[in-house]
């Protein structure tokens, strides 16, 4: 695990403020919490899930940057970190944005299935959500963080302050997405990414989940 192999390296002694590995570690843990809550399913437990996951995205992506520049690219001083090293040197370039999306209603209540227009060197796409107005959750409730770390609360983050949502990353050109509230306008985006990183955003799709 990244957490335990970070905390007490000697590569890694002197953390920025906005790396805090008790607020990873308990993100890690909502995210599982609500990850769990999400299999009975309900609106409200997925769109929990969605925004624990965006949130621990956002935490490690961080993280990633930080180790990338204190190892100074090292491969052992990065693996010590828990991570892995990015060996992939071939020349490339970012795709373009991928085409011919669509949002439609799934078969079953709450469903929508999204879909699009395939890339060539796509190693994978990336499904952003962007939640109706009407169901925004308000603000969160802090929660204090075990231990007496220096930061001494957790706000969560809402779609208050998250315009889109990270859902899914996927290697097919079509994502099934589930658990929404019925009666509501859901819009997505979509892009590809490949060893140069991720390229532009498709045109925005919308649809009602029924």
């Amino acid at each position: 695990m990244v957490v335990q192999s970070m905390t007490g390296n000697p590569n890694f002694m002197n953390l920025p403020p906005e790396i805090n590995l008790l607020l990873i570690t308990a993100a890690i843990d909502d995210l599982e919490l609500k990850a769990q809550a999400a299999i009975k399913g309900g609106t409200d437990k997925n769109l929990a899930k969605y925004l624990a996951e965006s949130h621990l995205v956002d935490l490690m992506g961080k993280l990633q940057d930080f180790v990338q520049v204190a190892s100074n690219g090292a491969p052992l001083i990065i693996e010590s970190s828990g991570m892995e090293v990015r060996r992939e040197r071939v020349p490339s370039i970012l795709l373009d944005a991928v085409s011919d999306p669509d949002a439609n209603v799934g078969k079953n209540s709450g469903e929508v299935l999204v879909a699009w227009a395939g890339l060539v060197g796509a190693k994978g796409y990336v499904v952003e959500m962007k939640l109706p107005v009407s169901i925004i959750p308000g603000p969160a409730v802090p929660q204090s963080i075990p231990g007496g770390a220096d930061s001494s609360v957790i706000t969560a983050p809402t779609a208050a302050t998250i315009e889109w949502i990270r859902i899914d990353t996927v290697t097919k050109s079509r994502l099934l997405v589930e658990g929404l509230a019925t009666g509501k306008v859901y819009s997505f985006r979509i892009a590809a990414f490949n060893a140069a990183g991720q390229g532009a955003y498709s045109q925005t799709v919308s649809s009602v989940a029924k």
